[in-house]
């Protein structure tokens, strides 16, 4: 049975250490409520924002994407990032409870990266027929969406999940199952709409087959250094794209 608090005291709430992300965010968000960048402006690139304010790159656009998806940001496309005009009187960051977006994009990404690499050296060493097999299939559904011009989002998880589970490994699984899970949360659906296309679906595609290449050759060295490229060309894309 818990304690109960002392009559003559308030109880404690415990509070969760802040994300970097958020510290980003909430500093940034001061800067708009004193008005250094006022309600309809347009903020600077994020090149230069980042250098202003003394934080990495990556860092900056973590936090951009928690300000967009707090509704405190817009972009607008080929014109720049601008302070949204109707914002709530009352600060977003930090966050309250009801509002935690969670780990940061990066942070799940970085994540990903780490598991997923292994993952793919260990599925090449370990993976039978029946599983390429079933890689294969998911392969062939992505291009055939692909081809339709569909968003292949859905069965792009099937064949990552499906990729760890060769490596049978199911601490692996378990970690990168729950990884995607997160995927589909508030701040990953900003990002995706900025960058997510059919030129990236299709380079994703390349990759995919070559990697059932070292899958098929059981080159557990060739699996983890395709996997290894694509994060970083993806998390370019994701984190330090050109101005």
């Amino acid at each position: 049975m818990p304690p109960r608090p002392s009559p003559d005291l308030p109880p404690l709430r415990l509070i969760r250490p802040k994300r970097m992300y958020e510290q980003i965010a909430e500093q940034i968000e001061a800067l708009i409520r004193d008005g250094t960048f006022a309600p309809g402006k347009r903020l600077p690139g994020e090149r230069e924002l980042a250098e202003r304010v003394g934080i990495s790159r990556p860092s900056l656009r973590e936090a951009l994407i928690a300000l967009e998806t707090a509704g405190l940001i817009e972009t607008r496309v080929g014109d720049g990032t601008y302070v949204r005009a109707d914002l709530s009187p009352t600060p977003v960051f930090p966050l309250a409870t009801g509002r935690d977006l969670g780990p940061g994009t990066l942070e799940q990404f970085e994540a990903r990266r780490a598991l997923e690499c292994a993952a793919a050296e260990l599925a090449a060493q370990r993976a039978g027929a029946a599983e390429r097999a079933v890689l294969q299939e998911s392969l062939d559904r992505m291009h055939a969406l692909v081809a339709r011009g569909e968003n292949p989002a859905e069965e792009h998880r099937v064949f990552h999940v499906a990729l760890v589970d060769a490596a049978h490994n199911q601490i692996f699984s378990r970690l990168v199952r729950e990884l995607w899970r997160a995927r589909q949360g508030a701040m990953w659906e900003t990002l995706r709409l900025k960058v997510e296309n059919a030129e990236s679906w299709r380079a994703g595609l390349v990759t995919r087959a070559q990697l059932m290449e070292a899958l098929a050759a059981r080159d557990g060295a060739a699996a983890r250094a395709l996997m290894e490229a694509h994060f970083h060309r993806v998390g370019r894309k994701y984190f330090d794209p050109g101005e």
